[in-house]
Order: C-alpha cells, then sequence, then structure tokens
C-alpha cells in the first residue's frame, strides 16, 4: 500500500505494475482499456503468449493521468482516435482536446501530427456537408501559407455559383464571423465558373476579387469582341470603367492596346450620341476630335487571336471613320461630309485597319470628296 502522501505518479506507477505483470505479485490488474473494448477484449491474463504482440490501446483517461503526472508525456498516443472509438478517422474528441491542450500550454506536438489532426477533423465536417465548419478548423493551422493554401482549396471545392439562402447564410458566416477575404469567395467562384465555361460569371468575380489583369486579360480574349459586334457596349463599358481607376490599370499589362481602346471606342460612340442631341461648343468638339484621331491610330493595335476579333476591329475601324467625319462636318459647319476637306479626313482614313471592302468604300468616298473639291476649285 501507498502512504497517504504519495503523489498521483506513484499511484499511477502501482497501477501500471500491477496490468503489466512487473510487480512481484504478477498481473492482478485489468488494463486501462478503451470502453469499446472492454467488453469484446478477452482478459488480459488470459491471453495466449504465442499471439503477434501490438501496440497497447489504452483509454484516454489514462493518457490524462500520464500527462498529469509527466508533463512531457508523448501526446501522439493521448489524441489518437483509438483511445476513444473504434472509429480510426473520428478526430472530433482528439481535435477539442487538443485545441484544450495547447490552452493549458501543452505543446510538445509535432508538426506532422498536429496537421494531421487539423486534415482529419476538416476532412470528417466536410464529408458531413459541413465545409464552411471545415474552414473554420483549417483556420488553426499555425502556419500562415499551408493554412491560406488550405482554406483557398475548401472554398474552391465548396462555393457555388448559384445564389440559394443557405449559400448566402454561409457566405455571411465565412466573411462576418470567421472574417474570411471576400476575394477569396470571389475567387473561388471565378475557378468555378470557368471549369463551367461560363466567361461571363468568370470575369464578374474576377473583377469581384481585385484580380484586375485577369478580368482584363478574360474580357480581351473572349467577351469584348462579341460587346462590340452585338453593341452591347454599356455590359463592356461597366468592367473597363472600373479597370480604367489608375492605381488599377497600372498593375494591367497591355492597358494601353487593348481595353483603354476599346474604352475610349466607347466614350467616343456616347460621346457623340450627346453631342448630335444637343448644341456643343467648339472646344468640346475639339477635344472629341482629338479623341477620334487618336483612336485612328491606336485600333491597329488590338490584339486578334480569331476572325470574330478581326471583325470586331473592322466594325471599330468603320465606325471611327464615320464619327471622324461627322465631328469634322459639326466643326465646319458643313451640311455634307462630302464637303470635308480632304487633307484632315485622309491621313486618319488611311491608319485605319480595315478589310478590303471596307477600305474600297472608303477609298470610293475620299475619292468623290477629292473630284467635289477640284471643282468647287475651278
Amino acid at each position: 500500500m501507498l502512504p497517504p502522501t504519495a503523489s498521483v505518479a506513484d499511484a499511477l506507477a502501482r497501477y501500471e505494475a500491477a496490468f503489466q505483470g512487473s510487480c512481484e505479485g504478477g498481473k492482478y490488474a485489468c488494463a486501462p482499456l478503451p470502453p469499446y473494448l472492454e467488453a469484446e477484449q478477452p482478459d488480459t491474463m488470459e491471453m495466449e503468449e504465442e499471439e503477434e504482440p501490438k501496440r497497447p490501446l489504452h483509454d484516454l483517461c489514462f493518457h490524462l493521468l500520464k500527462l498529469y503526472s509527466d508533463r512531457h508525456y508523448g501526446l501522439q498516443q493521448l489524441l489518437d482516435p483509438l483511445s476513444v472509438t473504434w472509429q480510426r478517422l473520428d478526430y472530433r474528441l482528439s481535435w477539442h482536446l487538443w485545441s484544450v491542450l495547447q490552452a493549458l500550454a501543452f505543446g510538445h506536438l509535432s508538426a506532422a501530427r498536429c496537421g494531421l489532426l487539423h486534415a482529419s477533423y476538416a476532412a470528417l465536417l466536410e464529408s458531413a456537408g459541413l465545409w464552411h465548419m471545415a474552414v473554420f478548423i483549417l483556420l488553426h493551422i499555425p502556419d500562415h501559407s499551408q493554412r491560406e493554401r488550405a482554406v483557398r482549396a475548401m472554398l474552391t471545392l465548396h462555393c457555388c455559383l448559384q445564389e440559394t439562402d443557405e449559400s448566402l447564410r454561409r457566405e455571411r458566416f465565412l466573411t462576418e464571423r470567421l472574417l474570411i477575404p471576400g476575394q477569396w469567395l470571389h475567387e473561388a467562384k471565378a475557378i468555378r465558373a470557368r471549369s463551367a465555361g461560363d466567361r461571363h460569371r468568370e470575369a464578374l468575380h474576377l473583377y469581384r476579387a481585385g484580380l484586375w489583369s485577369r478580368c482584363h486579360r478574360l474580357l480581351i480574349r473572349h467577351l469584348a469582341s462579341d460587346c462590340i459586334i452585338n453593341d452591347n457596349h454599356d455590359y463592356l463599358l461597366e468592367f473597363l470603367e472600373g479597370l480604367a481607376v489608375p492605381e488599377r490599370s497600372a498593375t494591367i499589362q497591355d492597358w494601353d492596346t487593348a481595353g483603354g481602346v476599346y474604352l475610349d471606342y466607347i466614350r467616343v460612340t456616347k460621346t457623340l450620341q450627346d453631342v448630335q442631341q444637343v448644341e456643343t461648343s467648339g472646344y468640346a468638339l475639339e477635344r472629341l476630335h482629338a479623341d477620334v484621331t487618336s483612336l485612328c491610330s491606336r485600333i491597329e493595335l488590338l490584339p486578334c487571336s480569331s476572325a470574330r476579333d478581326r471583325l470586331a476591329q473592322s466594325e471599330m475601324a468603320k465606325r471611327v471613320a464615320n464619327i471622324l467625319r461627322v465631328v469634322l462636318r459639326l466643326q465646319l459647319g458643313a451640311s455634307d461630309s462630302l464637303a470635308v476637306p480632304l487633307a484632315r479626313l485622309a491621313p486618319h482614313i488611311g491608319r485605319l485597319p480595315m478589310p478590303e471592302d471596307y477600305a474600297l468604300e472608303e477609298l470610293r468616298g475620299l475619292t468623290q470628296a477629292y473630284l467635289r473639291q477640284l471643282i468647287v476649285g475651278q
């Protein structure tokens, strides 16, 4: 018997010797088995000696007593799910127990085992449909880069494009309670939209995610030409005006030769519509003329990787040529475009990238204007 002044560690050592049989009296105590093994496991004293030795499984309470007796006791066995349940992948209690132990300044668990705890419990919640709670678990990963990578991967797998009451509730939980950046959610949705082939939603979520360069590249490669051909200028203008903010456009490669050209083209067409509806000062017309002549030399810089892009470029060139005629006519106060001086029109028209039929049509108009000027000059 132990004296009344004996410590818990002394009593635990005696008990351990009793169920291991290392004391003089042999094995005279039951091993601290987990509850799920007590009914199935035969008495350790009756086990055959020939049986292949295995790693002993002890109850969680026994491991906690060992940790209480020795602060350096290994945490790997204590946090093993088999010390509580027969389900090897059930890390619920293990993860919460690890959180409590950390609060009590027990931190001697290897990084690999710590990562296994977080990943396993997150996977368990994910399999139960609680992926937003799995994000909460992954936020406890100590390493910043690994934590961000794991959270982003989870969002990419589960953020849905179709907004429902449940999806909105979960997104509010992520952004308001867990303080997940909203840009991460939109980037995940952009990836989902791309996998679904939905370019419009991909562009929208790239824009909301603040990925200006990627949004610009998507617009130029897949959406801008269709908007020009179908006269859907307002849709394209909404994106381009947001990207045109100086601190955003400065980060976009080829903005001046791609998105900036489309933006100036749409603005010029809308400005001309306003000018034709109300009386405009000479200064406004002069400014519009400068914008149009600038476009004449920049439209040819637009990247064209498909027939649709070349068609859009040709349509822009033809319309800019017509706009230039109208602006010059308004500046001169002439009633007929043929009265516009050829010297102010031809240099800019010649720089526009037009297909052969458009070029012949423009050449015919320039020829008529030239002949008329010759006749008037005589």
